[in-house]
């Protein structure tokens, strides 16, 4: 079952985004850790404002396209997690999180109810 509708999983992208750059002071994390979370909070943003949705400006890339990249993004965060991040407690606790977050959000959200393309 679909509950995130394409508008509501606009609002969830921009509070992941002002997590992603909020949780290097917030949590704690390392160097690496908070570089990589400041990287993904725009290149997230970048992905937000270009997907068609309610929450995207520019609505250049397809809302399931916008879905398919959180997924593997899902995926990567958690084997960072466990491979880069693994012997620091706080940044692999996070990035399993993140990663796990973001996937849950995946599977909830109805990408059928995209709009069309508008070129």
């Amino acid at each position: 079952m679909k509950m995130i509708s394409p508008k509501f999983h606009a609002v969830l992208d921009y509070l992941l985004v002002m997590l992603l750059l909020a949780s290097p002071d917030v949590f704690g994390l390392s160097k690496t850790a908070s570089t990589l979370a400041y990287a993904l909070g725009i290149i997230h943003f970048l992905l937000t404002i270009s997907t068609n949705f309610s929450g995207g400006i520019f609505k250049i890339i397809n809302l399931k396209l916008h879905g398919l990249i959180e997924f593997f993004v899902s995926i990567i965060l958690v084997i960072l997690a466990f491979t880069l991040f693994k012997g620091n407690l706080v940044d692999e606790i996070f990035y399993a999180c993140l990663g796990l977050l973001i996937l849950v959000i995946f599977t909830l959200t109805d990408y059928k109810r995209s709009l069309p393309v508008i070129l």
